[in-house]
């Protein structure tokens, strides 16, 4: 006789069949979750009181660039500039205490990269633990700072384009009655001497206006197809020419060539050989470098991908420091003295519209102590060059 299926064994198995189907729906949903976890494009953090790391994300272990299975019990200041550690501390105390979303932007260091600039959102779970939530902002910051300069080389274009061409025909009509007095004057009589000197100070005068002028609106550029290592080497020894300061050029063979006004890029490259010079006033070594780069998606945010001249100038002298950085490119700004040797301000800042104007970039690199290198960046030209 066939016995029949017990009514409770097969509930039960029914039961076992769905608390398992439910198990399995249940981690996938999990591993879903934890990849989207891990996976964020920001970076997540469990911190406790004294800000020391309980429990992190991949993406926070990449952006701190440490193992995650070595951020755990490590303290989040450590990766902190010591600049940052009084704001971070101030930030954490705020978060425990006012318990609700609190923000704050510092700086992660890692070793033998850039620094990074960090935005980070917190807030407290418990009286012992906070969940924090990190961004990199580098670019955001870098866009932001070069939105600024140029929306003040536009207010300076403005300026410029309505007084340079005014003020250059005064220049010129004093420069013609300074010639006419020094014909009437013998040269050995002393006003002869002080005649020379105003019309020195005239024609700088007129240099400058000719300078103020790069930034007036729909100053056009004379492009040409032309060969890049030869001017460089002609304007570094220009600019350098009755000083201490020696130079060594590093000049990639087939150095592309690009299409470019001349008399401007000459401009840059003295420019940066004038700051170079004048960084190291006891003299030195400028190392002045040209070679062909080809740059990816994001590689370098300021500029497309494609192909690119990169010409850098470094020097030795004792570097910029951070409070002075962000304001090397601003119009009229100058750490030199007041005096006779004062500069208008306005050497980087017209590199900065020069490059900007050719389609390229500018950036800097600087160690205090040790030295600061420019780079600047100019689209290639395929063109086969002819003398």
């Amino acid at each position: 006789m066939k016995k029949e299926p017990n009514f409770h064994q097969i509930k039960l198995e029914s039961q076992i069949e769905k608390l398992q189907k439910a198990k399995d729906e249940l981690k996938a949903r999990l591993k879903k979750y934890t990849d989207l976890y891990d996976f964020a494009p920001v970076g997540y953090l469990t911190l406790d009181r004294e800000g020391t790391i309980q429990e992190a994300n991949l993406t926070a272990a990449r952006l701190l660039g440490i193992a995650r299975t070595r951020l755990v019990k490590r303290p989040f200041g450590h990766s902190l500039s010591v600049a940052d550690l009084p704001v971070f501390t101030a930030f954490l105390t705020k978060v425990f205490e006012c318990k609700v979303r609190q923000f704050c932007e510092v700086t992660l260091l890692k070793e033998g990269k850039p620094p990074v600039k960090l935005r980070i959102k917190a807030v407290a779970v418990s009286g012992r633990e906070c969940r924090a939530v990190m961004s990199n902002i580098t670019e955001h910051k870098r866009a932001e700072a070069e939105r600024l300069i140029m929306n003040k080389l536009e207010a300076t274009g403005i300026l410029a384009g309505g007084l340079a061409h005014d003020f250059n025909n005064l220049l010129t009509i004093i420069l013609l009655n300074l010639e006419l007095a020094q014909r009437q004057v013998p040269p050995a009589q002393e006003v002869a001497h002080r005649l020379e000197g105003a019309k020195m100070a005239a024609s700088k005068a007129s240099d400058l206006t000719q300078r103020l002028i790069t930034f007036a609106e729909g100053h056009q550029l004379n492009r040409k197809l032309t060969s890049l290592s030869e001017m460089i080497e002609a304007s570094v020894h220009l600019a350098l020419s009755g000083s201490r300061v020696r130079c060594e050029f590093a000049m990639a063979e087939g150095v592309w060539p690009a299409d470019v006004d001349a008399g401007q890029i000459r401009q840059v490259i003295r420019n940066l050989a004038l700051n170079a010079r004048e960084a190291m006033p006891e003299g030195g070594l400028i190392s002045v470098r040209a070679e062909n780069v080809v740059l990816g998606l994001q590689e370098n945010p300021s500029l497309p991908p494609g192909d690119y001249v990169r010409v850098s100038v470094a020097d030795q002298g004792g570097g910029i420091s951070k409070e002075v950085l962000p304001k090397i490119f601003d119009p009229y700004f100058s750490t030199k003295r007041r005096g006779i040797q004062k500069g208008m301000g306005l050497g980087l800042t017209i590199c900065h519209t020069i490059i900007q104007k050719h389609g390229g970039a500018i950036a800097v690199e600087t160690v205090l102590g040790v030295g600061t290198t420019f780079h600047f960046y100019l689209p290639a030209s395929r063109k086969l060059f002819q003398q």
